[in-house]
């Protein structure tokens, strides 16, 4: 089965959707209006360097079974994806256009996943208790 996964940061982002799309899965990362149109363009780069390898090696998105695109949090319709990932810095979720998206995925009741140190309010609002 394959998901559609939201991935919220296109840095810390980029890792978690690579992985995603090696395993075939769907991801859009959230973005700046010209980090999405470079990322629609030409893809991502991921360097990674393995245990007991000398030198890094590069993973491109284009390479990979998954889908990439990317969006700005104006353009996402958040009821269309299965997870969202939060890979984002604290600091960012202040930004407005951010902070609307987290509105709009609350009410959507799309499953979260953080990799960052704390949620932001709206999604722990949707926890009972």
């Amino acid at each position: 089965m394959t998901y559609n996964i939201l991935i919220l940061g296109a840095s810390y982002g980029s890792l978690l959707g690579t992985k995603m799309l090696m395993a075939g899965h769907n991801v859009t990362l959230v973005c700046r209006s010209q980090t999405a149109k470079l990322i629609n363009e030409e893809g991502t780069e991921v360097r990674i360097k393995l245990r007991d390898e000398d030198s890094h090696r590069s993973i491109f998105s284009r390479d990979l079974p998954g889908r990439l695109d990317a969006k700005t949090p104006e353009e996402v319709d958040p009821s269309k994806y299965d997870l969202v990932g939060l890979a984002m810095q604290e600091p960012q979720y202040g930004a407005h256009s951010i902070w609307t998206l987290m509105v709009r995925i609350a009410e959507a009741g799309v499953p979260c996943l953080s990799i960052m140190n704390m949620p932001p309010l709206p999604y722990l609002k949707r926890i009972p208790g």
